[in-house]
């Protein structure tokens, strides 16, 4: 009965550190490139975007889901966007894509996005995102990250 013990807390020690290196890896998650595949008007306000996003995942699998945000132009908020939820596979690096809806908020006035299709700077533009990650499991944590620079997304 005793050696059994040991045994099962033995195993337990095992997976316990294994999960501690894998929960250290979690730091060394990586965004290595960012790009529009496509934007397609589903309105006079709202559009369809596909993004691709490289990402290096040296950690387990996770999900994210219930993407939210707002983009803004010199502080002011423009576009209100959701993305679809989308599952990073474990110790792999490779490129996902990213399906997401836009919509220009109400009180923009149509013309000012005619406008900036001639001449637009992405210094100018800025972003707010909510989302939820979970791990297999089921765990999950918001997270959020506010004036996230567009520019230096795309570079």
């Amino acid at each position: 009965m005793r050696r059994k013990l040991a045994y099962l807390l033995l195993a337990v020690a095992v997976l316990l550190m294994s999960g501690c290196h894998s929960i250290e890896k979690i730091k060394n998650i990586k965004v290595t490139s960012a790009s529009l595949q496509s934007v397609t008007p589903t309105g006079l306000r709202s559009l369809d975007v596909v993004a691709l996003l490289g990402i290096d995942n040296p950690a387990m699998q996770f999900t994210v889901e219930d993407i939210s945000g707002v983009l803004y132009r010199k502080g002011e908020p423009y576009v209100d966007f959701t993305i679809e939820p989308i599952t990073i596979k474990a110790r792999t690096a490779g490129v996902y894509e990213l399906h997401a809806s836009a919509a220009l908020r109400p009180e923009i006035p149509l013309l000012s996005v005619l406008a900036l299709a001639k001449d637009y700077d992405l210094a100018e533009f800025t972003y707010d995102i909510t989302a939820t990650v979970k791990l297999r499991s089921g765990v999950g944590k918001v997270l959020t990250f506010k004036d996230m620079s567009v520019k230096d997304l795309l570079d």
